[in-house]
């Protein structure tokens, strides 16, 4: 009788078990949420400013230096506390008589280049002698200062003013000096009205004088329009 077999016992395999480490948090020390934190209960509570009011705080101060420093030269008037700048003023002025304006600038620039070409040399003595004589004009209305106040125009303005003329006089005088005959005439046609009960000898030198100022104005313009036929300008506009 064959003997009996044992039954094999099932292959088993021990796995051995890895002991987990357990990881204690220790909630006694504050944990790092960020590269600096505030060592005090005074600076927790400490609000933090940002940048952009830092900005808008310096350019605060900013404007009110310049308006304390500068003054009218920024605000030129404050209607209740609220200011007018001077750069909405220009603005206006510009929106207003800004063409007119460059337009005149223009001419003054083709004007001084052109006397600037001719060479001219205008005696200091006829400038000062102008200046002498506007003086004695206005002295009784509160002297000559107080009428270029007036005009918003300064004393180096009037020279530079004077000496424009005086050049312009000597440019076109062959043009503008009446002849004895034009002064008679002058005179005649206003014998009954304007020289009435006067001498042609009293007359005679503001006559002389008026036709000349006359003569000046219109060949000026023709000269000056002589002028800019020759003179490139790129107006851009604004």
């Amino acid at each position: 009788m064959p003997k009996a077999t044992k039954k094999a016992k099932p292959v088993t395999t021990k796995t051995k078990r890895r002991k987990v480490k357990k990881v204690v948090l220790d909630i006694s020390q504050p944990q790092v949420l960020s590269p600096v934190m505030p060592s005090t209960d005074s600076q927790l509570t400490k609000p933090v400013m940002s940048s952009k009011f830092i900005t808008v705080a310096l350019v605060c101060v900013l404007l009110g230096l310049l308006t304390y420093k500068l003054g009218p030269k920024v605000v030129p008037a404050t209607v209740d506390g609220s200011p007018i700048f001077r750069f909405t003023l220009w603005n206006r002025l510009e929106k207003s008589y800004g063409a007119q304006a460059l337009d005149d600038m223009i001419n003054e620039r083709i004007l001084d280049n052109a006397i600037a070409s001719a060479n001219l040399k205008i005696d200091q003595a006829k400038v000062s002698e102008q200046i002498k004589t506007l003086e004695t004009q206005f002295e009784p209305t509160g002297g000559l200062d107080g009428a270029l106040a007036q005009r918003g125009m300064s004393r180096k303005e009037l020279e530079k003013q004077i000496l424009t003329q005086l050049s312009i006089e000597e440019l076109l005088a062959d043009k503008i000096t009446p002849s004895a005959e034009e002064v008679k005439a002058q005179f005649d046609a206003g014998v009954t009205t304007m020289y009435k009960d006067k001498k042609f000898d009293d007359v005679q030198a503001g006559i002389t004088e008026e036709l000349k100022q006359a003569k000046l104005r219109d060949e000026f313009f023709v000269w000056f329009g002589e002028i800019k036929k020759n003179v490139k300008v790129k107006n851009f506009g604004l």
